[in-house]
């Protein structure tokens, strides 16, 4: 009898560098996923569309030089490392792990990795929402609404109940 071969699963795990405990409340149900599967593993990050951050940056510091391109292009340089740093943490447990950094505007951009990566499941963490938020964070409840594939969302603490 031939054995059954892995099926092949894209995970696109969307991760906030700025937030790093966001990446352990992920693992486990990655892991469940991943698990019996021949994992494609793409970790995305997204720099905040630009616009605020600069404005904020220009109130904190009026007298800076940088310009919108190169705070832009510093600002992707720390996500970069951030995320190289939490991905190193894992090791070798799924594999090579692509690694996506975007600016934007968040939702817009994981649902364009998504498309472009072919992902059969997103694996994303919402933050425990206030009253405003009902259900899920904004950029959660939009990529839960107009993504193409599956989306599993983690709620924040949700295993340490």
């Amino acid at each position: 009898m031939k054995e059954a071969s892995a099926m092949r699963l894209r995970i696109l795990v969307p991760v906030d560098v700025e937030e790093p405990r966001c990446w352990n409340y992920v693992l486990d149900p990655l892991r469940q996923h991943a698990a019996g599967n021949d994992v494609e593993l793409t970790v995305a990050t997204v720099v905040p569309e630009l616009g605020t951050v600069i404005a904020q940056a220009a109130q904190a510091a009026p007298f800076t030089t940088a310009s919108p391109a190169q705070l832009e292009k510093h600002a992707l340089e720390v996500a970069k490392e951030r995320l190289d740093r939490l991905i190193d943490g894992v090791g070798n447990e799924f594999g090579e792990i692509s690694r996506v950094i975007r600016s934007g505007s968040v939702y817009s951009e994981i649902l364009a990795t998504a498309k472009e990566m072919s992902a059969d499941l997103i694996i994303l963490m919402s933050h425990v929402p206030d009253l405003g938020d009902y259900l899920l964070g904004p950029n959660a409840a939009k990529i839960v609404r107009h993504a193409k594939c599956s989306v599993f969302v983690v709620r924040n603490g949700q295993n340490s109940k």
